[in-house]
């Protein structure tokens, strides 16, 4: 049987678990058809991808040794 075109490839496991063959942790990434995901489908998730929103501009750096030439507090 063929996946559907908009089925995830790739699940992660959202409970850390063990089988008698393998040790699941919480976090990894697992192909959808692993048959522990068939036999445990409570178990996993879809990835969740965290991104930042609008950055906040970079802050301003005092400088703390003059340069060549410089002279500081004058």
């Amino acid at each position: 049987m063929a996946a559907k075109a908009d089925a995830p490839r790739l699940l992660v496991v959202a409970i850390a678990f063990a089988t008698a063959d393998e040790l699941f942790r919480a976090g990894e990434l697992v192909d959808a058809g692993h048959p522990a995901v068939r036999k445990y489908p409570d178990h996993f998730g879809p990835i969740v991808i965290h991104h930042p929103g609008k950055r906040a501009a970079e802050p301003v750096i005092e400088q703390a040794t003059a340069g060549p030439g410089e002279k500081r507090g004058a």
